[in-house]
């Protein structure tokens, strides 16, 4: 009986397997003890530090020596978390949640907007707390980096662990060429949807990555950039352990942003071949029209826009979309980790960073900047060298330094915006402190209660209809668009807003008290409808798969059942010693009769459970209550013989010899 009870529980557990997924989202997720741990591993190093960490100081020297200093030489809390945005923007192409340019770079305040924030913010309030006010040194700073580096790679292999245990393999011993492509296959397509992918079993798991593939139209250039990156690492190879998918992962996330470059650039020159009078903007009206007429998803609202800084109401009778601003906005960006989102990259900070070097600190002559500046052409060549500036151009900068006691400082907003009139279609307009957010559509709509963020077909098609300049796109419209309305200045603001120096109040680091709320998987406009659509067509066809998938299961846990409830009855008193002798014919055929049935009835149902399995439609937990089932109910039978059918001359019913 002991036995039988414990295949009960067996079967109960089955039962409750049955209810739950596997789910990405939370996995890897770092606490307050990582954050601390990871910062004192990596200042924690005898000299100079680690190699790793002097090539941390290296890549980050220059931006550093051109940077405002307070007494001690050292950087300030703004400072701080200025360059640490500029080196990852510019080494991976992540923008770290918490030190993106919006109010944090510009004034004290040093409280993240959003729970996702913490991160940094404590990091960054640790370090601080032991330091002092004497501000942060180079090695300090590399000692930041490279501890958001490492919490990134946990989170990272985390999820990659989630992956392993989705396809039930193991991580202490290798696998095969198959097992970790498929495996790396899984985390991929996790980590295109931004976390936002769960599953039962590894069957699902593969069935939403073909619907994935065949859904998502630029899957197969993904899907190549994939196979090359990891080419290197597999070639030759007959098995991988866990380490080394370890770091193909670590190797996805810190490349990714090549491959998006490119949907970037289209996205850039769809968005330049819309260019009104006025460069490197496009009027609403034409924003909208565009999505009206072709595949492009140009739908984000006016308020959405207004607030990620990428409407420009200079001219309230005719909004225009700001393209950098826009290119560089959350909604075109991979929310590809809790820490960091893959967006595109910021074409000024390359031209930024040639400045740093010729100039080597943090104010220059108004002169100096033009001669540099006039030699000087855009990454994408929007902008050729050499030119001469225009004398509008000259006066701006003249302003700004009369602004400053006669030089310009590198790293203030009024340069940001004259940078933005020198290179309109590369360097971001900076807009006032308060006044943006880079938010995402689900953080938005969560702060305004606003059910969308996307604008429905009506708001847009009155919006065009409202616009005197209004275009239909096809042949010749961009032409159309040139000829518009209105004049070709940019607007100007003339308020001055400069990283402070000092040390930012901060009485303790932001405690982690929550953890990210889910976000949504929002890349290049194309690559934006494809998820939704997949994800629309994955939830139709996943939902009849596992319909089918849960079906098997509970079949065999009910088979489960039934056998484990057939042998408790066969248990009872009115068989076997002790039992009562029959009356009833019906029982009596009973305890006979069904003793070979039965062990006919173990064999089948073994025999389906295990093609079941191999076919996929069975999950691997119940599958193994399956077989334990089996044999357990073979073991009852065993010990329970000697009392049912001793021997062939003995009634094993009544218990009377024959």
């Amino acid at each position: 009986m002991a036995a039988s009870r414990s295949l009960a529980l067996l079967a109960v557990t089955c039962v409750i397997a049955l209810a739950f997924a596997i789910d990405f989202e939370h996995s890897g997720e770092v606490s307050e003890s990582d954050v601390q741990r990871s910062l004192d591993l990596e200042l924690s190093g005898p000299g100079g530090g680690s190699q790793r960490l002097q090539q941390v100081e290296a890549s980050l020297r220059t931006t550093y020596q051109s940077l405002p200093k307070n007494a001690a030489g050292n950087l300030g809390h703004q400072a701080v978390r200025y360059v640490l945005h500029r080196l990852f923007v510019q080494r991976h192409g992540w923008s770290i949640r918490g030190l993106e340019p919006n109010n944090e770079t510009w004034h004290d305040v040093s409280q993240p907007h959003a729970l996702s924030e913490w991160v940094p913010n404590y990091l960054q309030g640790v370090l601080e707390q032991r330091l002092g006010e004497r501000g942060t040194n180079l090695r300090e700073l590399a000692g930041l980096a490279a501890s958001l580096e490492d919490l990134i790679d946990k989170e990272a292999i985390g999820r990659l662990e989630t992956a392993y245990e989705l396809h039930n393999l193991p991580r202490d011993r290798p696998i095969t060429p198959d097992q970790a492509e498929e495996v790396l296959r899984t985390y991929y397509v996790n980590f295109l949807l931004a976390g936002n992918f769960s599953a039962d079993s590894r069957w699902e798991a593969v069935q939403k990555t073909k619907r994935f593939a065949s859904r998502y139209t630029g899957w197969d250039a993904a899907d190549n950039w994939l196979h090359a990156l990891l080419k290197p690492r597999i070639t030759g190879k007959t098995a991988f352990d866990f380490a080394e998918t370890s770091r193909m992962v670590e190797d996805i996330g810190e490349e990714y942003y090549k491959f998006n470059d490119m949907e970037c650039l289209e996205l850039k020159s769809t968005l330049r071949g819309m260019e009104g009078k006025k460069p490197g903007r496009v009027r609403l009206a034409h924003f909208y029209s565009k999505a009206l007429y072709s595949h492009w998803r140009f739908t984000e609202k006016a308020d959405y826009l207004r607030v990620l800084g990428a409407l420009d109401e200079s001219d309230p009778q005719s909004p225009h979309v700001i393209v950098s601003n826009y290119i560089m906005a959350r909604p075109n960006c991979l929310e590809a980790s809790h820490l960091y989102a893959i967006c595109c990259r910021n074409e000024c900070e390359d031209m930024m960073g040639h400045l740093e070097t010729n100039i080597g600190s943090a104010t220059a002559p108004p002169k100096r900047i033009a001669e540099l500046v006039a030699a000087l052409s855009s990454p994408s060549d929007s902008v050729g060298a050499p030119r001469t500036l225009s004398d509008a151009l000259l006066s701006r900068l003249d302003q700004v330094a009369a602004s400053n006691g006669g030089v310009v400082p590198l790293h203030g907003r009024l340069f940001a915006q004259w940078m933005h009139h020198a290179y309109p279609r590369e360097c971001p307009y900076p807009h006032e402190v308060g006044s943006t957010s880079p938010q995402t559509p689900d953080e938005w709509m969560s702060q305004t209660g606003q059910d969308d963020s996307q604008a429905s077909q009506d708001e847009m098609r009155k919006a065009v209809a409202a616009d005197s300049c209004g275009i239909s796109w096809g042949p010749g419209s961009a032409s159309q668009a040139k000829d518009c309305g209105g004049d070709s200045e940019l607007p100007w603001n003339a308020n001055e807003e400069l990283l402070q120096v000092g040390h930012a109040p901060q009485s303790a680091p932001a405690a982690a008290t929550a953890v990210p709320t889910a976000l949504a998987a929002q890349a290049a406009p194309e690559r934006r409808a494809a998820a939704a659509v997949v994800e629309e067509a994955a939830a139709v066809e996943i939902a009849a798969t596992r319909g089918l998938h849960r079906a098997v299961d509970a079949a065999v846990v009910v088979g489960l059942v039934a056998f484990l409830a057939f042998e408790f009855r066969r248990a009872s008193p009115h068989c076997g010693p002790g039992g009562l002798k029959f009356k009833d014919e019906s029982v009596e055929s009973f305890c006979r009769g069904n003793a070979s049935v039965n062990w006919q009835a173990i064999a089948v149902f073994s025999i389906v459970s295990c093609v079941a399995y191999v076919l996929g439609l069975l999950d691997s937990l119940v599958f193994g209550c399956a077989l334990c089932g089996s044999v357990g109910s073979l073991a009852i039978r065993y010990f329970m013989q000697e009392n049912i059918m001793v021997l062939p001359t003995f009634d094993a019913c009544s218990k009377s010899a024959v």
